[in-house]
């Protein structure tokens, strides 16, 4: 009797092991190295329902919060659950940590573009660059998240006309920006070179010039109007200079 008591306590301190919340979350962590996503998710509201008042619980919140945002690429409710955690545990670490993700979360969401950019899932790049740009149209980092999409319009997607369109709107509602030279440059760009619209094309150059003068551009904008429409082979400055 007193054995079988023996084993039935020991049985009950490996089940305990085994749920307790460190056990969970170490689970949870490795299905993340595995990429098993939802098995993570689960392992950690598994935490978060029968232990809410420890103090991994925090924890097992902030991860759920960020595999929406970095994996699920579902940032409204991982910024939501963010704003959560900072609100509720404003003096725990997790809960500093949240409001340090929230402040820098327009500078992420255009780190996390141009991840995806490269990745080649252009689609969700532009889903996320177009999310930032709505959700935090006051942010001053939005002038750059602009430039950023018209450079995918124009050089992922082909789609020149939207890319001329936001190169504009930054001209237009973001004047001193430094990315309104930038755009102005690009416009031109884009009608010279492959629009091959040369009037318009001049048109922008000379503007640019006009509005930015001294602007480290200027020099490369002096040449292209220089040699609007003629063919590398046949600008006999460049010749030369290969010969």
């Amino acid at each position: 009797m007193k054995q079988l008591i023996i084993i039935i306590l020991s049985g009950l301190l490996i089940y305990n092991c085994n749920t307790s919340p460190e056990k969970i979350l170490e689970k949870g962590d490795k299905y993340i190295a595995n990429s098993e996503i939802e098995k993570a998710i689960e392992s950690y509201k598994k935490i978060i329902d029968k232990f809410p008042e420890d103090s991994l619980a925090q924890t097992a919140q902030y991860n759920i919060a960020w595999i929406e945002l970095d994996d699920n690429n579902n940032y409204s409710e991982g910024f939501e659950s963010l704003n959560v955690i900072a609100e509720k545990y404003p003096e725990t670490q997790i809960g500093k940590s949240a409001d340090e993700d929230i402040k820098k979360f327009p500078k992420w969401l255009m780190i996390k573009t141009t991840e995806l950019r490269s990745d080649t899932t252009v689609n969700e790049a532009m889903s996320t660059i177009e999310y930032l740009i709505k959700e935090f149209n006051d942010n001053p980092i939005i002038p750059e998240a602009l430039y950023l999409k018209g450079n995918i319009y124009l050089n992922d997607k082909k789609e020149f006309y939207r890319a001329l369109n936001t190169y504009q709107e930054i001209i237009y509602k973001y004047k001193g920006s430094s990315f309104e030279p930038m755009s102005q440059f690009m416009i031109g760009y884009i009608y010279a070179n492959v629009q091959i619209d040369l009037p318009k094309a001049k048109a922008a150059y000379q503007t640019f010039l006009k509005k930015y003068p001294e602007h480290e551009l200027a020099p490369s904008v002096q040449f292209e109007l220089e040699y609007l429409g003629k063919q590398i082979n046949n600008i006999d400055e460049l010749t030369s200079r290969n010969q």
